[in-house]
């Protein structure tokens, strides 16, 4: 027996092993190869048939003239699927060529900064939703079951193929006045018996080019801006009066009495003119001259311009850039129903406006007779003023002097205060309206809550989803619906005790600021006693940490100071010696 070692073996054994090693290994590198290729004749279309095609492999030109066929729905829908159909959705060729094709009306000019996306779907969600909220049983009683079983009989819808987004709508008596986005006034009859319901409303143009009441005239020799008064019945021109070419408004507003009206005008530099004149003159043909001058409240921070310009019949409410809100009360009554004490209110000083301290920015706003509404950036729903019927939607009947945060139960879009009532506006999550009331319900103001309520209670009115503002009057209940892609979306809204440490730090920070424009205000202010008024205003509104017993302290020393300020004024000066 031998014993042989590995390096030792039989040279054909190793061959035959290293035969046996290469077979192996070549049948495995075949197998490989015969993957592959089963792989690449799965990829490859067979001879005879057509290659597979998806919608993400077709052109943009070819997409684009499949979107053109589409409706205006199904290309948002189309645009809401991913990023590249977003942006394939937004294109201006699609949008100009759906404008022409399914909706009627004046063509706009056809430049390239026409954004025709904005204009159809303005055009598409327009319209005007009118609800009956007033029964009209004639002179006598009727029982209180016939009252409310015909509160809700009547509705009917408006639009008018001539508009182009409705923009504003105001009730005046008998007519109904509506506002579009390219300047145009239609005036609609509101019926006001059972049998006009049933008929279609008949509107008649105003007038064109319109900002906000206040437009250009149409001859192009005259650079300047113009204010126009009709007659209501006839809806004649009776009145035009123009400025110089370095005033442009944008807003328009009226105030007071009919002999002794208050016009205001807001420019676009953020300032306030007023002139009053006398409604009752204008009818005659003689000349008419009234002098412009600028409000205090442009005069107080002329760095900060103002933004919104709210009005009653003897109030004034101004927002500026900053969100911080001043008002202006006319009348002593109102002063004490707004805020609850006639302390503050100068008699002989009627622009004398006052800051309404709130931490928050203020976005929208509805003034009202008795008692006002403000929205903040955060959805947050502010009420102030009188309370007698519940209308500032607290849950009870006191009346508040300063604004009074109110829980509603989804986001606000608009607001609207009536004589004693309230309505608001709701928007769900995914995105439908509802309306909401309190206060009085009597004679249909709350349509569905007839014997009113001290909260927000939801209405039996049917929203629709394109809805953006309401208002309202003793027989109609006017909802526009229009949508607008150019102004900013609606705030995100944060229920109460759900803020973050962000919305905190937010909240001290806007709260300083407000702090140091009522010291500016302060030291702008030459009266010592409007000093002293304001400084106990801001006490009562923003040291909220310190104790009841502090808080007296501070309002019983400013009061002691008032009060010889006031007398040191009354006492004539001593002669002094020569």
């Amino acid at each position: 027996m031998k014993w042989v070692s590995k390096s030792s073996a039989d040279p054909l054994l190793l061959r035959e092993n290293e035969k046996r090693n290469r077979g192996i290994k070549g049948a495995q590198r075949k197998r490989k190869k015969e993957e592959k290729s089963l792989k690449r004749r799965r990829t490859v279309t067979p001879p005879g048939q057509n290659p597979a095609v998806s919608i993400l492999s077709l052109p943009p030109e070819v997409l684009e003239n499949i979107l053109i066929r589409l409706s205006v729905p199904d290309v948002v829908s189309f645009g809401s699927t991913c990023r590249y159909f977003h942006k394939l959705s937004l294109s201006q060729a699609v949008w100009k060529n759906l404008y022409f094709e399914n909706l009627k009306g004046p063509a706009p000019s056809r430049n390239d900064e026409t954004n025709w996306r904005r204009l159809t779907i303005l055009k598409m969600s327009q319209g005007l939703v009118l609800q009956r909220v007033r029964s009209s049983s004639g002179r006598g009683k009727a029982p209180l079951h016939h009252l409310r079983s015909r509160q809700l009989t009547h509705s009917m819808s408006f639009n008018a193929p001539m508009a182009l987004g409705f923009r504003r709508v105001v009730p005046i008596l008998d007519h109904t006045v509506l506002w579009d986005y390219k300047g145009t006034i239609f005036v609609l009859f509101t019926p006001r018996r059972n049998v006009m319901w049933r008929r279609p409303l008949g509107y008649s143009i105003l007038c064109n080019d319109a900002k906000d009441s206040a437009w250009d005239p149409p001859a192009p020799r005259i650079m300047c801006d113009c204010v126009e008064v009709f007659q209501w019945d006839t809806h004649k021109r009776v009145f035009r009066m123009t400025f110089h070419f370095s005033l442009n408004f944008t807003q328009l507003r009226l105030c007071g009495p009919e002999n002794k009206r208050t016009v205001l005008l807001l420019t676009d530099t953020g300032k306030v003119y007023a002139m009053s004149m006398s409604e009752i003159q204008l009818n005659n043909s003689c000349p008419y001259t009234t002098q412009l001058t600028l409000k205090n409240v442009s005069k107080i921070l002329p760095e900060l311009p103002i933004k919104q310009i709210h009005t009653s019949f003897n109030s004034i409410l101004y927002i500026r850039a900053d969100g911080s809100v001043f008002i202006e009360v006319h009348s002593i009554g109102t002063y004490y129903q707004l805020f609850g004490t006639y302390a503050g209110h100068d008699t002989y000083d009627a622009q004398t406006v006052i800051p309404l301290m709130l931490p928050y920015k203020v976005v929208k706003c509805s003034l009202g007779l008795s008692h006002l509404c403000l929205l903040d950036d955060c959805g947050r729903v502010f009420m102030q003023g009188c309370n007698r019927y519940g209308q500032l939607g607290t849950g009870d009947k006191i009346d508040r002097g300063e604004p009074t945060m109110v829980i509603v139960s989804m986001a606000p879009v608009d607001v609207w205060c009536g004589l004693n009532h309230t309505l608001a506006l709701l928007q769900t999550e995914s995105g439908d309206k509802e309306l909401q009331g309190c206060g009085c319900g009597s004679k249909g103001r709350l349509p569905g809550c007839w014997t009113g309520s001290p909260v927000f209670v939801r209405l039996s009115v049917q929203v629709p989803r394109a809805a953006s503002s309401l208002c309202s009057s003793k027989e109609c209940l006017f909802l526009m619906c229009s949508h607008d892609i150019a102004e900013p979306p609606a705030p995100h809204y944060i229920p109460p005790g759900t803020e973050d440490e962000k919305d905190i730090e937010r909240g001290q920070e806007e709260e300083k600021q407000r702090m140091q424009i009522h010291l500016t205000q302060m030291k702008s202010c030459d009266s010592a006693k409007r000093q002293i008024i304001m400084l106990q205003s801001a006490v009562k509104q923003h040291l909220t940490g310190l104790s009841p017993v502090h808080k007296d302290f501070f309002d019983t020393a400013l009061s002691i100071i008032l009060d010889h300020c006031t007398r040191a004024k009354m006492e004539p000066e001593e002669p002094s010696e020569a």
